[in-house]
């Protein structure tokens, strides 16, 4: 399921969510994206030199990276079952 990008992993993700037949490693997959795609982001950030240039990162990413903190919520909790059944 390896798709073109963050966009398009997110898009991915909206479109399946409510389908109860995913692959479980095609979703431990995608999640490994995000969580990867998320640490590239706040590292990115934390080197944005002073206060300004951090507010203006946050205008510019907040977005997608609250999209992001979301899939992945919402992918580890679909995975709960299928880790425990």
């Amino acid at each position: 399921m390896r798709t073109g990008g963050i966009a398009d992993d997110l898009a991915w993700w909206r479109a399946h969510r409510g389908a109860t037949d995913l692959d479980a490693a095609a979703l431990g997959d995608l999640l490994a994206r995000l969580k990867a795609w998320i640490a590239q982001h706040d590292a990115d950030r934390a080197r944005q030199p002073g206060p300004f240039l951090k507010m203006a990162w946050d205008g510019v990413f907040a977005d997608e990276a609250s999209e992001v903190a979301e899939a992945i919520g919402q992918i580890e909790t679909a995975l709960i079952p299928a880790k425990s059944g």
